[in-house]
């Protein structure tokens, strides 16, 4: 592994390592992406069960739990990315969450890593034309938006104003919802800031957010930033 990077415990779910850089610049940045995709494809294809592919432990309803809010937002027909996809499991999910209340998406699918979208593709083939591969932070989508979800723990810290400014100006649609994403684990006792929280610390105004428990602790907080209220 580079010298320039040190390994720290994040709030992924499955408990992985993620590389976080001790030096500033792109050739650094870059290490640091291909060091997380190393490392979660590692974490997620030792897996069977979908969920665990990606990056969830625990049980299937421990995951309806904790990921369903996602769908909570989503109140009308349009085109849904999920950003960090992996196998699409949480895509395949969602679609049929929304449909259950009569709503209709066009879901895509965007991760760095070949090995989870190829089978994400298998999961959804109807709409694998749909899924990317590429690194969001430098990715230029072909279209916009209507909802958009992603975690800022996709880009170094020293990144994350950078990436929601892109995501804000190059993903979302003039009325469309950036869904942020902040998953914990069980075993996560260290308080520390929600996603909200830290939006707000940048500037940005929240919506809204949901939250999903299992077993009375929050493990997931999404919050929904709207690009009409955040311009500028």
């Amino acid at each position: 592994m580079p010298k320039s990077l040190k390994l720290v415990q994040t709030a992924a779910p499955q408990g992985s390592i993620i590389a976080t850089p001790s030096t500033r610049g792109k050739q650094s940045h870059n290490i640091w992406f291909e060091e997380n995709k190393k490392i979660l494809e590692e974490s997620y294809l030792k897996y069977q069960e979908p969920w665990m592919q990606s990056g969830f432990s625990g049980p299937e309803e421990k995951w309806i739990e904790c990921r369903k809010p996602i769908a909570d937002y989503i109140d009308k027909p349009g085109t849904f990315l999920d950003i960090g996809c992996a196998n699409g499991y949480l895509l395949e999910c969602v679609l049929n969450w929304v449909g259950e209340k009569g709503i209709e998406i066009t879901p895509y699918g965007l991760d760095f890593s070949e090995k989870l979208v190829e089978l994400a593709k298998q999961r959804i083939p109807e709409f694998s034309d749909n899924l990317y591969v590429g690194n969001a932070f430098y990715w230029k989508p072909v279209i916009k938006f209507d909802f958009v979800r992603t975690e800022l723990v996709y880009v170094p810290d020293e990144l994350k104003t950078n990436f929601m400014k892109k995501l804000l100006q190059d993903f979302v649609n003039d009325n469309g919802k950036l869904l942020v994403a902040d998953y914990r684990s069980s075993k996560d006792d260290e308080p520390k800031q929600w996603i909200n929280e830290e939006l707000e610390e940048f500037g940005y105004k929240i919506s809204d957010y949901h939250s999903g428990y299992w077993e009375r602790k929050e493990l997931t907080r999404a919050a929904i930033v709207l690009k009409e209220e955040n311009k500028g």
